[in-house]
């Protein structure tokens, strides 16, 4: 799935001048899908949802795919009476939770991660939430609105999941990124009773402790996950006092030679 203009063609460049500036070019969607087919079966089960880490996710193919897939899943396992959560319309939404909490991004590009600007008017956060309502549509026969509070907890989520960043150690200048300094959340689903305790870490911490590695099911978190700060109803996770979103210094850039 990606974003494709009125005219319905694909662009995987979107200007000269962010090609110059970011080094940017689009993944097709062709090649998206064909990338993802190559993964096992297990990487879109709903429980426990297999993590995934873009460092460098544009304007999200990857991410929207990525959660298509897993929603799309969860869909079949409820048909299937074999979601962990039980059949429950709750549960149902519990792992749709979950399956938006498991994957992470990082763009040093704003516009990439933000939009709103022109040519950039949808970002990687509203495309991932745009593919959660498409899906409820689906599934639920209505679509998510901004006060919905599943809504709002998917908002919450992707606020804190996908952010401007540089996944380099250093500027081009030299001088360190800060990607240390990324904050992270950290997600422990209770499909039994329907609940998650989250807690908060950073890039650095994660790196450092050699977690960062890919195994058979790819993980952010290894045993020594940091301590939780919260814990409560999937869709309270809103709630949770966890307000640390990238306050990113680098060089953040919007293709036209700026920051």
């Amino acid at each position: 799935m990606t974003d494709t203009p009125a005219d319905g063609v694909e662009r995987l460049v979107k200007s000269t001048e962010r090609v110059r500036d970011l080094g940017e070019v689009f993944t097709p969607a062709g090649t998206v899908q064909a990338m993802l087919d190559l993964l096992p079966s297990d990487m879109w089960q709903p429980h426990p949802s297999p993590t995934f880490l873009e460092p460098a996710c544009g304007d999200g193919n990857f991410l929207v795919a990525i959660l298509a897939r897993k929603l799309d899943n969860i869909t079949t396992a409820t048909a299937n009476h074999a979601l962990p959560g039980g059949n429950t319309d709750d549960a149902v939404i519990f792992h749709a939770l979950e399956a938006v909490a498991s994957i992470y991004a990082v763009d040093i590009s704003v516009d990439n991660i933000i939009g709103g600007t022109p040519g950039h008017e949808t970002g990687a956060r509203t495309r991932m939430l745009n593919v959660l309502n498409d899906w409820h549509q689906r599934h639920f026969g209505k679509r998510l609105t901004v006060r919905n509070v599943v809504m709002q907890t998917s908002q919450w989520i992707v606020d804190r999941n996908i952010q401007v960043g540089n996944m380099l150690a250093s500027d081009a200048d030299g001088t360190p990124s800060g990607r240390d300094r990324l904050p992270l959340v950290a997600y422990t689903w209770h499909p039994d009773d329907l609940i998650v305790a989250v807690a908060e870490t950073t890039l650095g911490a994660v790196m450092a402790a050699g977690t960062a590695e890919t195994t058979g099911v790819m993980s952010l978190f290894d045993t020594d996950e940091p301590a939780t700060v919260w814990t409560g109803p999937a869709c309270e996770l809103r709630k949770a006092p966890i307000v640390a979103v990238s306050a990113f210094t680098g060089e953040a850039r919007n293709g036209n030679g700026r920051r």
